[in-house]
Formats: structure tokens, sequence, C-alpha cells
């Protein structure tokens, strides 16, 4: 088989129809491009491997017998990838308009960009921001899309410059750092910078790779062009209470490390100790939080009745 242009890796677990629905777009959508799909399952249970090799048996299937996070899953892809660019596509997406084929066009053009991605958008037709500025302090997650900050004060100027609130996404655009949802990486950045860091077992593996992917001097860019809709969340399957408070766990502990990673690089230097507290503390906050809306679904409904 010739080299195919692109390799789209994609990593699932336990949300069968979801990938499936993802995988189907890439082949509807992608028709003129050459392209190789891997597929690293984090040990389902729910027959996706039966699904894959029923109705796409040309997708490259590695298994996992143990859930080792996503960067890890990523990597094992990546190892094996054979395309003169490689997709990181969540499995929770669907590709639309050709998107794909038009964000190879683009890098094909500008020999100097290492990292793109395209537009996003949520299923009810919404724009989902997956482009964003560096954060320079722990300060800045409290700024981010998800954020309560954000939610309650959207157009605070903070919140606006890390989430990039005062452009529209119709243009071209050269940024810091764009979502992993969707990011197009050329070849010869991975023999330059390595593949992501294990350590980020999931969350903020993207905001690292861009960091080191620009520190390399390659360059970070967003086109209009195409559009991918993507279901948040929704490609790891169920979450119970358990994973919820996992995926607090390491979204806090992600942040950390970054931080200490690019900013401290010493556990004892002062403000890494703050973080870590300020993270330890942000985790219990919402681990109640998670608790009480579990056992209480009307919990958010009452609270703005009473006011």
């Amino acid at each position: 088989m010739d080299q195919p242009t692109v390799s789209i890796i994609l990593v699932n677990h336990n949300a069968k129809e979801m990938t499936r629905n993802c995988i189907q777009s890439i082949y509807d959508q992608t028709k003129t491009t050459s392209f190789e799909i891997i597929l690293v399952d984090n040990n389902s249970t729910d027959g996706t491997k039966q699904l894959i090799e029923s109705k796409f048996p040309q997708v490259k299937l590695i298994e996992n017998r143990q859930n080792k996070g996503f960067s890890y899953a990523n990597n094992q892809a990546i190892s094996s990838a054979s395309g003169k660019y490689l997709l990181l596509l969540n499995n929770d997406t669907v590709v639309k308009n050709e998107a794909i084929e038009k964000m190879i066009e683009h890098m094909e053009e500008s020999p100097n960009i290492g990292v793109l991605t395209c537009k996003i958008i949520e299923p009810d037709g919404k724009l989902q921001r997956n482009c964003r500025a560096f954060p320079v302090s722990p300060f800045d997650t409290f700024f981010g899309r998800a954020s309560l900050i954000s939610r309650i004060f959207p157009n605070n100027v903070f919140t606006r410059k890390n989430t990039m609130t005062n452009w529209d996404y119709n243009s071209v655009k050269r940024v810091d750092w764009v979502s992993g949802a969707v990011m197009l990486i050329r070849k010869k950045v991975i023999d330059n910078v390595g593949k992501l860091d294990d350590n980020y077992y999931i969350y903020w593996e993207d905001t690292d790779y861009c960091k080191r992917v620009n520190d390399a001097g390659w360059e970070i860019w967003f086109i209009p062009d195409g559009e991918i809709i993507h279901f948040s969340g929704k490609g790891g399957g169920t979450r119970s209470l358990k994973l919820k408070f996992l995926t607090l766990y390491h979204m806090h502990k992600s942040a950390y490390y970054y931080f200490l990673k690019h900013l401290y690089k010493n556990i004892f230097h002062p403000m890494a100790i703050i973080t870590y507290v300020g993270m330890i503390l942000l985790v219990i906050n919402k681990g109640i939080l998670e608790i009480i809306k579990h056992f209480n679904p009307d919990y958010p409904k009452r609270g703005s009745e009473q006011k």
C-alpha cells in the first residue's frame, strides 16, 4: 500500500455508536485524499471491536486491556501511523463539508504550519470555540470556556482574552493553541517535537503539545473552511459518579503539571506549591457539587428558583 496522505487517529472507550458515526462521516466526506484510520480502543465492553471488524474491516484496530489515558492511546496510534499528516480526531465528532481535505490542502500550501484545525460546531449549530491563548498563570484557568466565572460573566476581559471571543472564527488566523478534538499535525513536526506527553492522562495534552510546537518554531493556524460537529464529552461513554470524580482529578492534575513543566520548573517553587494546594481545593469543591447534583438532579433549578 502506498503511503496515505493522512493517518486519522481515534480513541474510543465504550462509545460504539459515536465511533461508528464518526468513521462513516470520514468515508463520506473524504473522497480525494488517501487516508488510513487507526482506532485505539481502551478496553471497551460495548461491542466496539465486533462492530469495527464487521462494518469497517479496513480500519486498523489497536486494543488495550486497560485504559492508560488519552495521550498514551494517541501515542500508540502515532507510532504505527504512516501518513504525511496525522489527524487527532475525537470519536464523538462528525465530519462535514470535506473538512479533512480542506485542512490538508491548506497545510500543503503552507509548509511553515505545524498544527492546523478547522471550525467546530455544536450539534445545535452553535460555534464551539476551539482556539485559545496560551495560559500564562494558573489564574487563567478560572476563565476557560466552561468555567463557572465564564458562564456567569462571559464578557469579562480575562475570558475574552483566553477564549478569543473577540474573533468570529470566520477568517484564517494564527493562534496559540487548538483543541485536541480536531488537530491536524504535520509528520515532520512529530519527528521534530515528539509525541504527546503521556503524563497527561486526559486534558491539557493539547495545550502542552501546541506550546512545544510553538517553542520549536512551527506555526499553529485555524481555517474556517469545512466544519466538524463535536458532541462534547460523549466519546468516552456514559459517565458514572466515580468517573466524574476521576475526570475532575485528572483535569486539575494535568493543569498543575502543565504549569510545573512550562512555568515553575520546580515542585518547591512557592507558586507551584500554592497552585498544587489550590488545585486540591478546587477538586474537593467541585467533587462536593457533583455529589449534590448526582443525588439531587434538580439542585441547579432549585437554586435559580430561590433567587
